[in-house]
């Protein structure tokens, strides 16, 4: 072999090297560049993603809903579970964007109370302070989350916060006349038995008044599916929409019990159903473009 051919070789075996190298530092810089986004994003999910408040407000339609109610205010937030994610900055800061709607009916589907939290005397006295804090023209209703059973202060703060508790019972509301809407509520199907016939006990199809329903999970919703009852307005939490929501995707991560309710809000019918994504977290202490958030309904009668 002549030597050009040779020389010629070599510069080849040189350039390919060189090729090849530039191959492996691109893929080790691609690598580093994955794992730092990685990071960042768990830091923000962690750090950022649980902390600011967001307020989402609906427009619910019924030709159920007689004018005398049309235009009320309903405000509904879920899931605190204090002392996960959701600590007194975040309860000031609601209590003072709730009051500033001034709703007309405040609702709480759940989960006032981490479980796993050994709540001391003066947390029940916060939480009781904060919550009497709350102003609603009409009423404030409340139901039980399924970590709210392993608590026995639960019933205590809700109460002494003039939060009804509604479990398997209902409410007669009235407003400046003698027309009414119900507002019924059921425990937790996680912790116990749903019992709908005492808690529709006075449902009457001959003469249909706008129902709005309290549920903690999804899996309540399926009892009221399989009935012969109906609702036009059903509200409620656990999933908290999946804590992570990928774009185009949906929440994952979603707490179980949701049956086909995980997300922000479906039609059944002349049903509206809204499950709330929560204020805190679940044991996973994140949340990612999922913001904590409570819900705002203006209720408006299409009935003639």
């Amino acid at each position: 072999m002549e030597e050009e051919d040779i020389l010629e070789e070599e510069t080849l075996e040189e350039e390919n090297d060189k090729k090849e190298e530039k191959k492996s530092h691109k893929f080790l810089n691609a690598i580093i560049l994955f794992a730092i986004l990685i990071v960042l994003i768990f830091v923000y999910a962690k750090y950022v993603g649980t902390k600011g408040l967001v307020v989402k407000e609906y427009k619910v339609e019924s030709s159920v809903l007689t004018k005398n109610f049309s235009g009320i205010k309903v405000v509904h937030f879920s899931d605190v579970i204090y002392k996960s994610t959701f600590d007194k900055t975040g309860f000031e800061e609601l209590i003072k964007r709730v009051n500033i709607l001034k709703p007309d009916i405040i609702v709480f589907t759940g989960d006032l109370i981490n479980k796993n939290t050994k709540l001391k005397n003066e947390d029940i006295e916060y939480l009781t302070n904060e919550l009497s804090l709350l102003k609603a023209s009409i009423g404030k209703y409340t139901i039980y989350g399924d970590q709210d059973y392993s608590s026995l202060v639960y019933e205590k703060i809700m109460e002494d916060s003039n939060f009804k508790i509604l479990n398997n019972s209902y409410d007669e509301i009235f407003k400046e006349s003698n027309e009414s809407i119900y507002i019924v509520g059921l425990p937790s199907s996680i912790k116990e038995t749903i019992n709908l016939d005492e808690a529709f006990s006075f449902y009457d199809d001959l003469d249909r008044k706008y129902i709005i329903v309290l549920v903690h999970d999804g899996n309540s919703i399926k009892y009221i599916d399989e009935s012969n009852y109906e609702a036009d307005l059903i509200l409620g939490g656990h999933s908290l929409n999946g804590s992570v929501v990928i774009p185009y995707i949906g929440g994952i991560f979603s707490e179980g019990n949701n049956y086909k309710y995980g997300g922000e809000s479906y039609e059944k019918g002349i049903t509206k159903i809204f499950m709330s994504s929560g204020l805190g977290t679940n044991k996973y202490g994140y949340r990612l473009f999922n913001k904590p958030s409570f819900n705002l309904y203006r209720l408006k009668s299409l009935s003639n």
